[in-house]
């Protein structure tokens, strides 16, 4: 049987720290998104979520306009029955590639990656200690999620803020691998383990910021999952990334690479016609 090639074709990153929209240019951008997904957004309380989510339904426009050429208003969306993004317009042809998207926001940084042939998760995490709460005592609500072998590692650390990196290492790993199967709440995370590469239990700040980590590795009921693999990096000094990534082919056709800045410009002069 012939498998399509596999290949990441989309990793981007939208900082929302820098756009600061007027009233008239927000108006602009919500226009630009399907009536149901305007009308949630809407709704939330606080500005930057709705930014967040704004620019995460952006993204997703963006990246079928861009890559495959598709009109802005032919573009339609909807949703499985995990609340995952799909497109279901334009419908596909049975010789198109399978794609495959996700997105993640959190603290200053939205994400996006997509792939033909290939399920893919993503998930982005800003490093801040907890709000009315020790550490401790958030680390005691979550110490379930994990196996004593990833806990072991993730309280390794003297320093809080070095156990906190851990921590969202971790977490982000976990939920880009959930994402990207599709399953959520049915899962037991610690029965998902992550093995971090060796001398490589911390991703040291100052040598990798945007330096690509590959070598992680996942079990499954101690199982080694090799069809699996993931890439790691920090946005910035604060936010970490994670892409999960399993082919239906040969997994070495994957490309390899590192995030694409997007900026609400290259989004706005694009082809939208309203």
């Amino acid at each position: 049987m012939f498998l399509a090639p596999s290949k990441i074709i989309a990793r981007w990153a939208f900082n929302v720290q820098d756009w600061n929209p007027s009233e008239e240019q927000y108006k602009k951008a919500l226009l630009c998104i399907q009536s149901e997904e305007r009308v949630r957004i809407e709704k939330f309380k606080f500005f930057i979520d709705s930014k967040l989510a704004l620019v995460g339904r952006l993204l997703m426009r963006f990246l079928f306009n861009k890559l495959y050429k598709i009109p802005w208003n032919e573009i339609k969306f909807g949703r499985t029955k995990e609340n995952k993004p799909i497109l279901i317009k334009p419908e596909s042809n049975p010789n198109d590639p399978i794609i495959n998207f996700n997105i993640s926001h959190h603290g200053d940084w939205v994400v996006l990656v997509a792939a033909e042939n290939c399920r893919i998760g993503i998930d982005v995490m800003k490093v801040e200690y907890p709000k009315k709460q020790t550490v401790q005592e958030f680390f005691e609500t979550l110490r379930d999620q994990f196996s004593n072998f990833e806990w072991n590692i993730i309280t390794k650390p003297l320093q809080e803020i070095d156990q906190l990196h851990q921590f969202y290492r971790y977490w982000c790993l976990k939920e880009s691998y959930v994402k990207a199967v599709g399953i959520g709440l049915a899962l037991d995370l610690k029965t998902i383990e992550f093995h971090l590469p060796e001398n490589d239990e911390r991703m040291n700040i100052s040598e990798n910021v945007k330096t690509l980590k590959t070598k992680t590795k996942l079990y499954i009921n101690n199982e080694f999952e090799y069809q699996w693999k993931f890439e790691e990096l920090y946005l910035d000094n604060l936010h970490c990334v994670a892409i999960s990534y399993s082919t239906l082919g040969d997994v070495d056709t994957i490309e390899g690479g590192g995030f694409e800045k997007i900026n609400i410009e290259e989004i706005l002069n694009s082809d939208i016609v309203l």
